[in-house]
Formats: structure tokens, sequence, C-alpha cells
């Protein structure tokens, strides 16, 4: 199509008199490219949209054990999240209470990417999937801190996050003008930045971890909560986060694929371990929450927070259980895997 194309267009700009460039052929093959496909890109989409609907079924049907465990765990963990923010939010004390605050929109911003992962993970992409995962390892991290070391290190972490925000600020007015944005006030920035500086104490690279665990990296943070055990999986998820070299064959989506691909679209393989570390992960987010000042004393009834963990802990093991046994069942039935979108690759 494309010969034919630059041929019709050579021909028109041969019966022209006028001195051409060659860029003009092309700038003219490309517009009568895109005039033909415009023409049919409903129809087009349709197709691929089709293509897309039936893989998202076949996927399901495979996983669909391990799918609704892992959606009723995440429906769970809302309802306990909004039960327990009812409860302490009746107590007026607690209306305000910064470390309260921080877990509670915390807790939502892992239902929301949990709710994410699912849609990856459904629509046939673990790699995804596991790539989310890292999002809500690092919120569980934090969580686990901020609990740790009370409401003087939740207050930080808003400090922290406001400090981050105008160092967004900062890298926005930096190329504004390079990306035909339109740039903040001085006023405003020079307010904003002075704001940064009091909060910081003028310190370059502020964190508000530091004063309590005596250390702001990650990996250091993990290991003061108990969750250096995760750094393999931390690691993994990175690889798919990064632009590093990696074989096609290390991917989740090519776990039971017989020869190497280069995998551009979905996968029905490798959805049993982004799911469950996206269970264990939920319920410890949902576990610091719910538990959130138990260890004093209080006024905080802990009765639901505890049925709502006992049932969580259930859901988590069976979420397991169901993608390996999903896997397990679908691999007996079937060496075959399937795999879309995919070509051979060349040495």
């Amino acid at each position: 199509m494309f010969e034919e194309i630059l041929k019709h267009v050579n021909k028109r700009l041969d019966d022209c008199t006028e001195p051409y460039e060659f860029s003009e052929v092309l700038e003219r093959c490309s517009l009568h490219l895109y005039e033909l496909m415009t023409a049919s890109d409903e129809a087009s989409v349709k197709e691929l949209n089709l293509t897309s609907e039936e893989f998202n079924k076949r996927n399901y049907l495979r996983w669909k054990d391990g799918f609704q465990k892992l959606e009723m765990l995440r429906q769970i963990s809302i309802e306990a999240g909004m039960e327990f923010q009812k409860h302490f939010l009746s107590i007026p004390k607690y209306e305000t209470d910064p470390m309260l605050g921080v877990l509670m929109r915390q807790h939502a911003n892992a239902c929301r990417i949990t709710g994410e992962i699912i849609l990856l993970l459904k629509g046939g992409y673990p790699d995804g999937a596991i790539a989310r995962w890292r999002s809500l390892f690092e919120i569980s991290v934090t969580c686990l801190v901020i609990n740790k070391y009370g409401s003087d290190a939740a207050k930080d972490y808003i400090r922290h996050g406001r400090v981050k925000a105008v160092e967004g600020m900062e890298e926005y007015q930096k190329t504004a003008k390079e990306m035909n944005l339109q740039p903040y006030d001085e006023n405003e920035i020079s307010a904003a930045i002075a704001l940064k500086e009091k909060i910081s104490d003028g310190e370059s690279h502020f964190h508000w971890a530091r004063k309590y665990a005596g250390f702001s990296k990650l990996e250091k943070l993990r290991e003061d909560v108990g969750l250096g055990g995760w750094s393999h999986n931390y690691k993994l998820a990175s690889r798919n986060v990064h632009a590093d070299y990696s074989e096609m064959l290390s991917l989740f989506a090519m776990s039971e694929a017989k020869q190497d691909m280069l995998l551009v679209g979905q996968s029905n393989s490798g959805m049993a371990e982004p799911a469950h570390m996206t269970a264990i992960t939920l319920a410890q987010i949902t576990s610091v929450f719910l538990t959130a000042h138990i260890h004093e004393d209080n006024e905080l009834d802990y009765t639901n927070s505890t049925l709502f963990l006992m049932l969580i802990k259930h859901y988590v093991d069976a979420v397991g259980e169901s993608f390996l046994k999903c896997s397990v069942k679908s691999q007996a039935q079937s060496n075959k895997p399937l795999n879309t979108d995919a070509a051979r690759g060349a040495d």
C-alpha cells in the first residue's frame, strides 16, 4: 500500500512543472496515507476492540475464581475502611487526628490502585499489574513507618508532601515556556518557595522519615518495619517501571511461552504472583489503618476492625490458592499459552 501511494504521489509530482524537494514527496505521502487510514478508523478500531473483548472473556474464564476472590477482597477492604472512618469521625478528638487522616487517605489510594491492578490483570497485562503493585508496596512501607513512629511522623509526612508539591511547581516553572505552558506568577512561585524553605528548615534533601528512623531510603525503611524480605519482589516490579534491559521471556506474561517472542499485547499467563502480592499488600495497608492507635489508651472500638481483618485474612489466603488452582488446571488442560499480538523475535 505504501509503495502504491508513493508511486501515485511521484506521478503527480512528475506531472508538475514546478521544481520540488523530496521532502515534499514524503509530506504528501504521509498526508495521503493519513487520509486513507482515517477513512477506515471506525471499522478498524471496532475490530480491534472486538478482538480485545474476546480475549478478556477467555482470560476471565481461565482465572475466574481468582479474580472473584481478589475483587471481593478489595470490596471488603473498602467497606472496612468506610466503617472505621465513620467510627473515628464520630469522636470529636479524632476528627483532625493527623495519623488517622494520613492512613485513611493512603488506604483509599491503596484500594484505588488495587482496582487498577485488577483491571490490568483482567485485561491481560500482568507485568503492568506488578508495576502498579510497586506503588502499593511503597504505600505499605509508608503506613507501617508512620504507624511505628506516631502522629509526629504523620505531621512531618504531610509537610514533606507540601515540600514535594512546591518542588513540582519549581520544575513546572523551569519548563513552562519550552512546553508552551503558562508559567506561575513570580509572586506565587516566590511564596511557595518561601513556604518550602520554612517547612524544610532550608534542608536541601528534607525527608519526613529521617528524623524518626534515621534514614530516608526505601530500602532501609522497609527493613525497619519488617518488610526487608520483599526486596526481590520490589526489584522485580521496578524492572517494569524503568527502561532496564531484560529478555522478553523474563516477563510474567511470557511465563508459559514455549519460545522467545516479541510480546506487544495481551497474555493470559502469569497472573498468580501479581494477584497474590496485591492481596497481601492491600491487607497490610488495611490492617495498619483499621488498628491505628491500638497500642494507646483511646476511645476507639476495634471490634468491627478485628472482625474485618479476620475475614480479610481468609480472602488473602483464598486469592493465592484460587489463582494457583486456576494456573495448574489450565496447564493440565492445554500446554499452549494464549498470547496475542506477538511476533517471533529475531536474533
